[in-house]
């Protein structure tokens, strides 16, 4: 995961300067504005990858074979959300701004930045309640 995250974000920052580029050479304003925006579902990649990842984890921790026998038994799941669907709504918002009325352009970048904090928000709280490998909670478990 972390190499599919620093490859979107490379992808993300190629694109972003491409995109300014384009913007400040050749006064081209939907074509740059796009490639804005796509930069920008990179950048949001790249975050929810690395943070799948583990974060900001130290790379060196190394990881035990039992810790990867009950990774190998156990697949993430992740419950279902409205929030693809709102990502939709956002990304149509966004092209008939670019195409149609520039007014859409902001309302689909308010609904895209208010999906894009909804669903992280979403994967976090439900990777937080995961537990960790190797400590599984225990009943009756002593709090003092």
């Amino acid at each position: 995961m972390r190499i599919i995250s620093r490859v979107a974000f490379g992808l993300g920052l190629f694109v972003l300067v491409a995109g300014l580029v384009l913007w400040f050479t050749a006064h081209e304003r939907t074509g740059s504005t796009l490639l804005v925006i796509l930069s920008l579902g990179l950048f949001y990649i790249s975050l929810v990858a690395r943070r799948g990842a583990g974060g900001d984890g130290d790379a060196s921790e190394a990881i035990s074979p039992a810790t990867e026998q009950a990774e190998e038994g156990e697949e993430a799941t992740i419950a279902p959300t409205i929030w693809p669907f709102a990502f939709s709504l956002a990304a149509v918002g966004l092209v008939l701004g670019v195409v149609v009325a520039r007014w859409l352009l902001v309302v689909g970048g308010v609904m895209f930045l208010a999906c894009a904090t909804g669903w992280y928000g979403d994967i976090r709280r439900q990777h937080a309640h995961r537990p960790e490998p190797g400590h599984a909670p225990t009943k009756g478990a002593d709090r003092s």
